[in-house]
């Protein structure tokens, strides 16, 4: 059998309502006046804290700059004492030093040893050319049988023989000097040129000295200095050393300048081995020479007259 279908149930006429609830009216938040007083006072802590903040914070970056440079000035003192920097040293002066403090803080002072004082060097003696730089202070006549005075000189275990003196006057080429020497010599006031010649065997030089004011003059000529001395020969020997060619020196002393030149006694220019190397002998015989006249005391002035 089949199942009957059940009948619909009825639905009731009226529907369920809610029912509206009474609930009480919200509350409105009350409005109160701020703590004017209270706010004031957090304010005022707040401010005070950062102010002792920043006053602690100065504090300690000036401790740490301090400490800073106070650590840079030891170092440098430490590099000071371990490398000295090199400079002038000054010689004691005898006065004893003060010992240094013991460094553990003993009022026993360390032993130190007094230094010896550095000998101070005598004094430097005066230039012996100094009479000679001014004719004012070298009156003494010009002479060249007296500036020339040794009949024999011995150079390089050679002995050399005097065969002529003269005395020239002006300075110019063709009278004592060749190759323009005479120019250079006559521009700054040359007076005159003392000669004298020694020859040994074949060989033969001449010194010369040129007279002037003052010792700047003999300086300016031979800065500017060319040709030579000529050579002086003796009455009938063969002539040398008359044209530039030959070997020669130069010097100066005070308002002296002194030459000398060396060639063949047979004559020419011909090089001459043996006067060449004598030349600088010579030279020192001339300036002893000079220096013999600087030592010689300058006549007292003449009474005037009346």
């Amino acid at each position: 059998m089949q199942p009957q279908p059940q009948p619909p149930m009825p639905v009731p006429s009226h529907h369920w309502q809610p029912q509206p609830q009474h609930l009480p009216p919200p509350q409105q938040p009350q409005q109160t006046e701020p703590d004017w007083a209270a706010l004031a006072d957090r304010n005022a802590a707040e401010h005070r804290r950062k102010t002792r903040l920043k006053i602690i914070g100065a504090a300690v970056a000036v401790l740490i700059i301090g400490g800073a440079v106070a650590g840079g000035l030891l170092l440098l003192g430490k590099d000071g004492d371990e490398k000295p920097i090199a400079g002038p040293t000054s010689t004691a002066t005898g006065a004893t030093q003060q010992p240094a403090p013991s460094p553990t803080g003993s009022a026993k002072p360390t032993p130190t040893s007094t230094p010896t004082p550095t000998p101070t060097p005598s004094a430097t003696p005066d230039d012996p050319s100094k009479p000679l730089w001014d004719a004012s202070t070298d009156p003494a006549p010009q002479d060249a049988a007296a500036l020339f005075s040794a009949l024999t000189v011995t150079v390089n275990g050679a002995t050399w023989n005097r065969t002529v003196v003269s005395l020239d006057s002006p300075c110019w080429d063709g009278n004592s000097t060749v190759g323009g020497l005479g120019r250079a010599l006559g521009d700054q006031g040359c007076r005159q040129v003392l000669r004298a010649t020694y020859v040994s065997g074949d060989s033969a030089v001449t010194l010369g000295v040129a007279v002037f004011d003052h010792k700047i003059q003999a300086e300016t000529a031979l800065k500017n200095y060319v040709g030579h001395l000529k050579g002086a020969a003796a009455p009938g020997a063969p002539v040398f050393c008359a044209t530039p060619g030959c070997t020669n020196t130069k010097s100066i002393l005070g308002r002296y300048a002194y030459f000398t030149v060396e060639g063949s006694a047979k004559g020419g220019n011909t090089a001459d081995a043996a006067a060449t190397a004598a030349a600088t002998g010579f030279g020192e015989h001339v300036k002893n020479q000079l220096l013999q006249r600087a030592k010689t005391p300058a006549a007292p002035p003449a009474a005037p007259a009346g």
